[in-house]
């Protein structure tokens, strides 16, 4: 016992001694110097990539794009109990990119000409509109802008009967 006692204590103390030897630098802070040069060289390449002009770009209010966020819509109940068990809503669909409807923006039209050259000297389309443009982009609000969304009809294309209970009034009690 004393002998195993001796021979872990000499192994604890050697553990130790060699602890406190090792390598001139640390490993970390090494590591630590060559993440920062890399971030100060990205910080620098952007510095570089930033425009040096000091006036202030127009915004252009077509540019703006507008996101609808979506909203969630609450039931007040789960819909998962009023559908048959096993209930797959996508059973049956078959997807073709032939079956979709694509919506083509409106192109712009080149003439190929000048279309000022064939109107009167000092032609104007918005004279008598009594509409001052510099004024009406200064009061813009654009907080104050409704957005209209055109309800879209939907229609299901299934008799909803054959998967109702016979006798199913959904007015009862």
């Amino acid at each position: 016992m004393k002998k195993t006692s001796v021979i872990a204590g000499i192994g604890i103390l050697s553990l130790g001694i060699l602890s406190f030897t090792g390598k001139g630098h640390c490993q970390k802070s090494t590591e630590n110097r060559e993440s920062e040069k890399i971030s100060a060289d990205i910080q620098q390449s952007f510095r570089n990539s930033l425009p040096t002009e000091t006036n202030p770009t127009t915004l252009n209010i077509d540019e703006i794009a507008y996101v609808e966020l979506e909203e969630e819509i609450v039931l007040g109940f789960d819909t998962a109990d009023y559908l048959p068990l096993g209930f797959n809503a996508y059973k049956g669909m078959v997807f073709d990119l032939n079956d979709i409807d694509y919506v083509e923006l409106e192109e712009e039209i080149d003439l190929g000409f000048d279309t000022a050259d064939y109107l009167p000297e000092g032609f104007n389309a918005y004279e008598g509109m009594d509409l001052d443009l510099q004024l009406a982009l200064e009061e813009l609000d654009l907080n104050s802008i409704n957005y209209i969304e055109e309800e879209e009809v939907i229609e299901l294309d299934f008799n909803t009967r054959k998967y109702l209970p016979k006798g199913f009034d959904p007015y009862a009690k």
